[in-house]
């Protein structure tokens, strides 16, 4: 409170006091004229679009390392089971950068692109280029995810898109062959049995699928699928998110 408004304890009761310095206040909020409210107004309204560039740029950068990670490993035609191994990581460590969930430490994205046969530099340099989204995906541009002796393969469908919402598997199984026990992976799967017969095991259940039949699964529950026959099983799958 300004010296001048102090009340003197002998002449003024604690009333008038503060009727005096209510007085006072609305003097002092008249005298804020127009062009002091013009002057905050532009203060703010630089800070607000310098802070929504900076947060924009940010998230931006973040998009840019998750989709440049995914567009890597598609073209290197590696699961994302496949990169975590290699590089020392968690599958769900991978599948949260791929979708931008989390930001790499610089060790860790730098691990992710030597396996990936690439380095910082050409990451992020301005000579990035991205692959251009194909409409008709031939037989030779399917990727191979899983390793070249497997009795289980899983082509996919990729064509380089970076706005895809749904990813697309053609499995062919060998007779007597399986995935990995309990795979476990964020999203659903849609497939159905083209040819031969399937058992998929989630956690404790057992369903045994023939030619035509379908299914649909959450596969987050630790998932297996059996060929338990001596010829070859073939089906077809779309699953959510499109990382696989």
């Amino acid at each position: 409170m300004p010296e001048n408004h102090k009340p003197s304890s002998t002449t003024k009761s604690k009333a008038e006091t503060a009727v005096t310095d209510s007085d006072n206040i609305e003097n002092d909020v008249d005298s804020v004229d127009d062009k002091d409210v013009a002057d905050v107004d532009i203060e703010i309204d630089d800070i607000d679009d310098d802070e929504l560039n900076d947060s924009e740029a940010d998230e931006s950068l973040k998009e840019d390392i998750g989709k440049k990670i995914n567009q890597l490993r598609l073209a290197k035609g590696y699961s994302q089971r496949k990169l975590a191994k290699l590089s020392g990581l968690t599958n769900t460590s991978i599948s949260s950068i791929e979708r931008n969930k989390v930001s790499p430490a610089v060790n860790t994205l730098k691990a992710i692109l030597t396996v990936l046969g690439s380095d910082l530099t050409t990451f992020f340099s301005d000579e990035w280029k991205e692959p251009k989204a194909r409409v008709i995906v031939t037989p030779k541009d399917l990727l191979e995810l899983n390793e070249p002796n497997s009795k289980v393969s899983l082509k996919q469908v990729y064509n380089c898109s970076r706005t895809r919402n749904l990813g697309f598997l053609i499995e062919t199984y060998q007779p007597n062959s399986s995935t990995e026990e309990k795979i476990a992976h964020e999203g659903e799967e849609i497939g159905t049995v083209i040819e031969g017969k399937i058992i998929i095991r989630i956690e404790d259940s057992t369903y045994l699928l023939n030619q035509g039949d379908s299914y649909v699964i959450d596969t987050i529950q630790p998932h297996t699928f059996i060929n338990p026959t001596d010829s070859v099983t073939r089906i077809v799958s779309a699953h959510t998110p499109t990382t696989y």
